[in-house]
């Protein structure tokens, strides 16, 4: 039997046809950005290199953005299937990726980081599993089998590799990276992971991890190519603390309810 390019956990009960039509699937892809202008039109340029771009939908969120950000996205319009989305305070990672999956009308919601960590071309493998109904949702992985890291820093490596160790001992997930920036997701599902999202922050990969899995979905971690950029707006220490403050408290919710084994959720607010 050959190796799979991708380790499933499958919490599914029910085997149900989940299956895509590759010529029906529409590609969402969420950008979230936070004063990315010198980063975000290179990652734009290689989405715009993607086949069949008219099945490609591009939702940039500017995250309370203070520089040319949103100006340079507009700047594609013209290129891709692309809608912006901006509001003046910066909420967060996690708000903004939010805000872009529940405006996306994708039958596959993927987000990606703007820095071009992850080339946008991974999103083509990585969505297979999805189409072939095999998964529910697939996580780019630096410590996947496949997977190819190029430049990382020592202390965000270190920093990997302790908070791996934390999501497994203390909220039992089973995955070697949670925090790649790059996740896929059935649209039925990201939508029941996404509306309640409470972690507003870089800690929100967690909780909907933690949710996927009270959710019984079929989750493949996959290897990904990943080079380091430089410019990252996560620092290791105030973000780290704040990481393992949400962990813990996804712990705690778990503990005293166990059906839901995530963070209790925000009220909704307008979409737009």
């Amino acid at each position: 039997m050959d190796t799979p390019l991708y380790s499933v956990c499958n919490f599914v009960c029910e085997v149900v046809d989940s299956r895509l039509s590759s010529e029906d699937a529409v590609l969402s892809v969420v950008i979230p950005a936070y004063n990315e202008q010198f980063r975000l039109s290179e990652t734009l340029a290689r989405l715009s290199e993607l086949p069949d771009l008219d099945r490609v939908e591009v939702i940039v969120v500017c995250d309370g953005c203070t520089d040319q950000t949103e100006a340079i996205a507009m700047q594609w319009a013209d290129r891709l299937r692309l809608r912006v989305i901006s509001y003046p305070c910066n909420r967060g990672k996690g708000y903004a990726v939010r805000r872009g999956v529940l405006a996306a009308s994708g039958n596959i919601i993927a987000y990606l980081d703007a820095d071009g960590a992850t080339r946008p071309a991974e999103l083509l493998r990585l969505q297979m599993p999805i189409l072939e109904g095999d998964a529910d949702i697939v996580i780019g992985s630096r410590r996947a089998y496949g997977a190819q890291v190029r430049r990382q820093p020592f202390l965000r490596h270190w920093f990997g590799k302790m908070l791996s160790v934390l999501t497994r001992v203390v909220l039992g997930l089973p995955y070697a990276d949670t925090q790649c920036g790059c996740k896929l997701f059935r649209r039925d599902v990201a939508l029941e992971l996404f509306e309640p999202l409470c972690c507003w922050g870089f800690a929100f990969d967690l909780e909907i991890l933690s949710r996927a899995v009270a959710c019984q979905a079929a989750v493949a971690e996959m290897g990904v190519v990943w080079n380091d950029q430089p410019g990252s707006k996560v620092h290791l220490f105030r973000d780290g603390l704040a990481m393992l403050k949400s962990l813990l408290l996804i712990r705690l919710v778990s503990v005293l309810r166990p059906q839901k084994a995530y963070l209790p959720a925000r009220p909704v607010e307008a979409r737009g």
